[in-house]
């Protein structure tokens, strides 16, 4: 379009305020609109980045403690969140990888799998970031882990830390963490949110098998996507001469040590079914054993000089505009309003599909991934007797529209991933759009048809 971000910003920032003003015009009624100007202005400024990201946070919290939408506790409900101190925590264990060079080392051995080939470094760091979501049933953990070692590998081969390369292999490590591993149910908290109140309210269960029979299709061309526009990202052929790393990689015993809290975290998280302690627990536990300085593996001055917990702040301040967003009931107002005018024809067919997915996607961008379930679960019912599909077929195409941001603030580990990695939101952005893309055109039929050959439609 040609416009500038100060001129994308100042565009949202004047229609929040027109919108605010509006609302309070119309005193106790206009809530709703507050929500909508708050929520406008926010998501502009996080686009553009016209300011720092924790000047809009502040600026969220003060909004919302200054139009008084929802109450002051729930303002600051970010900061009690598991996601929270799930950031924080990951953001320590973040800088240990790097700082003691474990990162460097794991990159080492990843080198013999690609050599000096950047579409055979994309593939298997896209890999292993979907392999995780086999092990690690919570994405945060996942990107926490893969991030430096996506930057080492990186460096290992030579790439600019802020050239195209470079942030296409970390950027393909943070997406494939998340997108393509909605095929399996234990991998992300909205799809066990999600399968759990279908059970709860509908007695509809979900078996891991059976769940990632109907999942794949969607998944596994998100994932062979992923991979293509990545290795379309960067054109620049890295150096055959891949550059030595010797004193990186260098087995030290901060490494091991390392190595033997992390291996503890993950074996942790792999048996949450098991034992029930919350990701964000482990996580909090791991932290607190890396940065003592009595076992070495981060300097005493680590929280002032190393550790900056600006992207918790920043994941904080999304929480609060979700908040008010529900707290204002603008989410259940445009649900209702959505669900009025979709074109359903009791068919049970492919537009009935779509029409369900259009739904659960508009939705789920109203609030975050792991809130969408206890908006969208309760229309299930209501979806399924309008368009003639089960309620069964209803929540699985629900998912698929939760799990397809067009937008990475829909999904906060890519939140998470964006602060943390210093890729270009930009870059998020269009893997995001592309992704959707693909999926809504090609995914969505691709998926009806393979659940009519397997009887499920």
């Amino acid at each position: 379009m040609g416009l500038t971000s100060s001129q994308i910003s100042s565009t949202g920032v004047a229609l929040g305020a027109a919108f605010v003003a509006y609302g309070i015009s119309l005193g106790e009624a206009g809530e709703i609109w507050k929500a909508a100007g708050i929520g406008s202005a926010a998501l502009t400024l996080f686009a553009t980045r016209a300011v720092p990201e924790i000047v809009t946070a502040f600026g969220i919290f003060l909004s919302a403690l200054a139009l008084g939408i929802i109450p002051r506790e729930a303002v600051f409900s970010g900061f009690m969140s598991s996601g929270f101190w799930l950031l924080v925590s990951g953001i320590i264990l973040g800088v240990a990888i790097a700082a003691t060079g474990l990162a460097a080392r794991v990159s080492e051995r990843l080198i013999g799998l690609t050599g000096a080939s950047y579409p055979r470094a994309i593939l298997v760091i896209a890999a292993a970031g979907m392999a995780l979501g086999v092990l690690i049933p919570s994405t945060m953990p996942r990107i926490i882990v893969m991030i430096p070692i996506a930057a080492a590998l990186a460096d290992r081969l030579g790439l600019a830390a802020d050239g195209r390369g470079a942030i296409g292999l970390i950027a393909t490590a943070s997406a494939a963490t998340l997108l393509p591993t909605y095929t399996i149910l234990t991998a992300n908290l909205p799809t066990i949110v999600h399968v759990g109140t279908m059970d709860q309210l509908y007695g509809i269960h979900s078996t891991y098998s059976g769940y990632f029979l109907l999942q794949f299709p969607v998944n596994l061309l998100r994932f062979g996507l992923l991979v293509l526009l990545m290795v379309g990202f960067c054109r620049d052929p890295i150096s055959e001469t891949l550059q030595s790393q010797a004193e990186a990689t260098i087995k030290r015993p901060e490494q091991r040590r390392l190595l033997i809290v992390l291996g503890a975290a993950i074996a942790m998280w792999m048996t949450d079914f098991a034992h029930g302690i919350p990701p964000a627990w482990i996580a909090l536990t791991a932290a607190a054993i890396v940065i003592w300085p009595r076992f070495g593996m981060l300097k005493p001055t680590a929280m002032r000089e190393q550790i900056d917990l600006t992207p918790a702040i920043f994941f904080a301040s999304i929480v609060t505009v979700v908040a008010v967003a529900r707290g204002a009931g603008l989410d259940q107002l445009l649900a209702d309003v959505l669900i009025r005018n979709l074109p359903l024809d009791g068919e049970g067919g492919l537009s009935s599909i779509y029409a369900v997915y259009g739904f659960s996607f508009a939705l789920s961008h109203l609030t975050t991934a792991p809130a969408a379930p206890a908006v969208l679960v309760p229309f299930a019912a209501p979806l399924a007797e309008a368009t003639g599909l089960s309620l069964e077929a209803v929540s699985m195409t629900q998912i698929i529209g939760i799990s397809t941001p067009a937008i990475p603030y829909q999904a906060p580990p890519l939140i998470v991933a964006m602060s943390i990695s210093k890729v270009p939101n930009a870059v998020f952005l269009r893997l995001c759009l592309w992704l959707a893309l693909a999926v809504t055109c090609v995914g969505l039929p691709l998926t009806y048809y393979w659940w009519q050959l397997i009887g499920f439609v």
